[in-house]
């Protein structure tokens, strides 16, 4: 097992950064596939912090983004955005209509992902696309 995934400090290391190098380029791929909804209310501050960091994960890597008002309110950031018209509970997330909530779309197999709801680093949006998408459940641990 350790071989697989190491625990001293310089093999985890070598590992973490050919694991990043893996998510990089399969991050790239995935927007001919996979879309995010990307759930919001124009008066949330924590909304208004993860806007912008989304925004550059889906600019680095073309990454199409669907920003959906929970209350009808324009976003700075994704101007494009739509109303919710019932999104939110059809793709599973539930009445507590939590914001910012992102979800993932395949777009061959019609399947949302729930990717996760409040405010995240670009690197926990890459690492959980990544895991949703290109790790075989069980091959982590």
């Amino acid at each position: 097992y350790t071989r697989q995934r190491p625990v001293c400090t310089l093999g985890e290391r070598a590992w973490s950064d050919d694991r990043k190098a893996d998510r990089g380029s399969g991050m790239a791929q995935l927007s001919q596939r996979y879309g995010v909804f990307y759930f919001y209310a124009s008066s949330c501050s924590a909304c208004d912090v993860f806007s912008p960091i989304l925004k550059a994960v889906s600019d680095k890597f073309g990454m199409s983004v669907l920003a959906v008002s929970m209350d009808g309110g324009p976003s700075p950031v994704f101007p494009n955005y739509m109303v919710d018209t019932g999104q939110y509970e059809r793709l599973g997330l539930g009445g507590e209509r939590q914001v910012p909530a992102l979800v993932l779309f395949d777009s061959v197999t019609k399947q949302p992902m729930p990717i996760g709801f409040g405010i995240l680093t670009q690197d926990e949006i890459m690492d959980r696309v990544f895991q949703l998408t290109q790790v075989q459940p069980g091959s982590d641990y």
